[in-house]
């Protein structure tokens, strides 16, 4: 299968979760980022169920590689969440993408580290384009003297660039299965790792003990939190799984689309619940919104005629 088309169904998937993210860390469930990310991460051990289907020890170096591979993912879950709860998800998630595209971008100027394919013209131009989508998507212009990229979302980014290209170098050295369950294992690890840091210790216990005195609550955010892993664990595979079909740099490029999907599925909830998903566009912000979902639709039909994207692994 096209390994464009699995990265594009995996983005719509991410995008609920995303949404679900922002619910999820408003005041009346988890707003706590270490508390959300830490049971996130042990909600990522149930992968193991994969294991019949083609699990072993890889090897010191490829099993250490995609355990790493996980933890990263795990803190830049940590800071992506940070992110979300201090800003809107419709400007934070295309920023932390376009940042893990510009950290992939590099890799194929590093020969023999990654395994990326050298840039040609059609690449090169794709990237450019989709990267600069996600970009004029998340600031309004003009830009304002003050308005700058939110750390967290840069330390995101960088964490989930770095994530994926050992992701994908762990693929090399073993198969798909392998290496999506070493890597969730990973992320079950440095889910524990926050733990051994007394201030993400305290938050996690002290946030556990306040859900469990609100049965009601806690049970009506458990059914979120548990959509809201099944949206995102199956986008996180379709993107793993399309990144070990083709090109880690356009996969993760094309995060771009998330925005895509999050702004119209956003349109309705704002309506719904407008503390939450609210957002005040004037015909000026559409217009620049659209111009980048053209500039974005121009870098996919690029990508597709330079035979990178829609040609099978």
């Amino acid at each position: 299968m096209s390994f464009g088309i699995v990265a594009i169904s995996g983005y719509l998937f991410l995008a609920v979760a995303a949404l679900l993210d922002k619910y999820i860390l408003s005041d009346e469930h988890i707003p706590a980022p270490a508390t959300y990310a830490f049971y996130g991460g042990i909600f990522s051990l149930f992968t193991l169920a994969f294991a019949p289907f083609g699990f072993g020890y890889l090897g010191i170096l490829p099993t250490a590689i995609l355990l790493l591979s996980g933890a990263f993912f795990l803190y830049g879950l940590l800071f992506l969440y940070i992110a979300i709860r201090k800003s809107e998800v419709s400007r934070v998630a295309p920023l932390v993408g376009t940042i893990i595209a510009l950290t992939v971008f590099l890799a194929p100027f590093l020969p023999g580290v990654f395994g990326e394919p050298s840039l040609d013209i059609y690449f090169a131009f794709a990237l450019i384009l989709l990267i600069g989508g996600g970009l004029l998507i998340s600031f309004d212009l003009p830009v304002k003297k003050e308005e700058t990229v939110p750390i967290e979302v840069i330390v995101a980014g960088i964490l989930f660039g770095i994530h994926f290209l050992l992701l994908k170098y762990g693929y090399g050295q073993s198969d798909f299965m392998n290496g999506l369950i070493w890597s969730r294992i990973g992320i079950f690890l440095g889910a524990l790792s926050l733990l051994l840091l007394p201030f993400f210790r305290k938050d996690i216990f002290s946030r556990s003990k306040g859900m469990s005195e609100k049965p009601k609550r806690a049970f009506g955010t458990l059914l979120i939190f548990t959509s809201n892993k099944a949206c995102a664990g199956l986008g996180s595979f379709l993107v793993a799984y399309a990144s070990f079909l083709g090109s880690v740099a356009l996969v993760q490029a094309l995060n771009g689309l998330q925005y895509v999907f999050l702004l119209l599925i956003m349109i309705p909830l704002s309506f719904r619940y407008p503390a939450i998903f609210g957002e005040k566009l004037s015909f000026g912000d559409w217009f620049q919104k659209i111009v980048a979902v053209v500039m974005i639709s121009l870098g996919l039909f690029l990508a597709s005629v330079g035979g990178v994207l829609f040609l099978n692994g």
